[in-house]
């Protein structure tokens, strides 16, 4: 079972966008925009997947609390207060909606181990089956500071759980309405990047941090799509504030947001699955061992390892890296962090002297090996879909004429060259969809009453 649905959705919605800066208060407007939004698309007949960060600050909301605190045992407190007042919010206004709702809770630890993996999948499927809507945030109550810390304000969770569900988009909402060539605040001449098709050549400003009140940046929802576009997801980056984007984009508008678009090659059973286990070290690899995990997926020999870093033991997932320690896969270790210290760069033949018994000749198998990024054929074939999508499109292009003699590194040239030529050409050529209908002016009265309910009880407590 590779997917659920390939009409599957899922939505992450940030802290920076529940919880107004202003006041420390939650904004019941995006939050009924958002439940709204939800029900269009299932009117649409899209199965819905609610990824929703806030339950910390919404439980310092509850107690008065002026600043998110930074001690781990009065978040994961705050966290366990907040989360039943937000789920009580979904509740309401999802039920004015005429949808029943679902609260799941979830570590990374429950989607590292397979087992549990297949079991939340199972979970999801029924509620699916019951016409649910799943409201998903991190079991801030249980897990540890590593784990708040890595899942960066849900974007990675978000990823995971895109993958787990087999989701065809995933939409990461924040208070910024793309990605930036660079940061607005600081350069004029920042322009938003309106689609992406291979992230490794990406260029972008992502140093923004998150908010006060959430953990989030740019740079963990980039980690995010680097997951969920291998998993065969569409992921978007997009403004909260305008939940009915999320309609416009499906429908084929291209000038909102930063869209991402899944790899041409996908990650397909296990290699789903390795992206959610806890990343515990690096392998940095020379150009040869990196070129032959990435374009031919081959297994990974200890030839190939220039740099060993973190602390793992064998059967651990490790980031595969570049030269220059850019993350382009990750794998299940056959060896120790110490053992790989010591067998870097030699042939699997030394394995005995080095290390005093003789294992598997591969550090990581090619079959527990996940791809995030595009290697030459997959660029190959993004390239020939993008040539068959040109109303004019010639026959015959550069791709066919690519001799056996040149080199990867040349004929990665030429590949990419035209790769960046014909995003040009479709970025002129697609059109924007009509806007989605305006959303309902019942469930928008009962965020005023509520939103209204809620200033009076501050006044009144001032």
């Amino acid at each position: 079972m590779e997917g659920l649905s390939s009409n599957t959705v899922v939505i992450k919605i940030g802290t920076s966008s529940l919880v107004r800066a202003d006041s420390n208060t939650l904004s019941l407007s995006n939050l009924a925009g958002i439940c709204e939004m939800v029900h269009a698309l299932r009117s649409d007949g899209y199965k819905v997947v609610l990824v929703s960060s806030g339950a910390i600050g919404v439980g310092c909301q509850r107690l008065k609390l002026l600043e998110r605190p930074k001690a781990l045992a009065q978040k994961q407190a705050l966290a366990a207060i907040g989360q039943v007042y937000l789920m009580r919010y979904y509740e309401d206004f999802f039920d004015a909606l005429g949808l029943p709702c679902a609260q799941v809770l979830l570590t990374l630890d429950n989607l590292a181990n397979r087992n549990q993996y297949l079991n939340a999948r199972n979970t999801f499927d029924e509620l699916f089956s019951y016409g649910a809507v799943p409201v998903v945030n991190e079991n801030d109550t249980v897990a540890v500071e590593e784990l708040l810390a890595r899942f960066g304000d849900n974007d990675t969770l978000s990823a995971q759980v895109a993958t787990l569900v087999g989701a065809s988009w995933l939409f990461l909402l924040t208070d910024v309405p793309a990605l930036y060539s660079a940061n607005p605040q600081r350069d004029p001449a920042a322009v938003p990047i309106r689609e992406v098709h291979d992230i490794m050549q990406l260029q972008a400003d992502v140093t923004s941090k998150g908010t006060q009140w959430g953990t989030g940046g740019m740079a963990t929802k980039l980690a995010a799509a680097r997951i969920a576009t291998a998993a065969g997801c569409h992921t978007v980056i997009c403004q909260a504030s305008d939940p009915a984007a999320v309609q416009q984009i499906i429908r084929g508008a291209r000038d909102i947001g930063t869209i991402f678009y899944s790899h041409p090659r996908l990650n397909r059973g296990r290699k789903r699955w390795i992206p959610a286990v806890p990343i515990k070290g690096e392998l940095w690899l020379d150009h040869g061992a990196h070129r032959a995990v990435l374009d031919r997926s081959q297994s990974l020999f200890s030839a190939g390892i220039r740099r060993v870093v973190g602390t793992f033991s064998s059967h651990d997932a490790v980031s595969l890296c570049t030269a220059d320690g850019t993350e382009f896969a990750r794998g299940l270790c056959n060896y120790a962090h110490d053992e790989v210290e010591r067998i870097k760069g030699k042939n699997s033949k030394d394995f005995l002297e080095e290390l005093g018994y003789l294992g598997p000749p591969e550090i990581i198998h090619r079959d527990n090996i996940s791809s995030l990024a595009l290697g030459e054929r997959s660029r190959a074939i993004l390239a020939r879909t993008l040539v068959a999508q040109q109303p004019a499109a010639s026959a015959s292009h550069p791709y066919d004429a690519l001799s056996s003699s040149q080199t990867d590194d040349e004929s990665e040239a030429v590949i990419q060259s035209q790769v960046d030529r014909l995003q040009d050409m479709m970025g002129l050529l697609q059109a924007s969809a009509a806007a989605a209908s305006e959303p309902d002016s019942v469930l928008h009265r009962l965020a005023e009453i509520r939103q209204r309910d809620e200033d009076l009880s501050i006044a009144r407590n001032a």
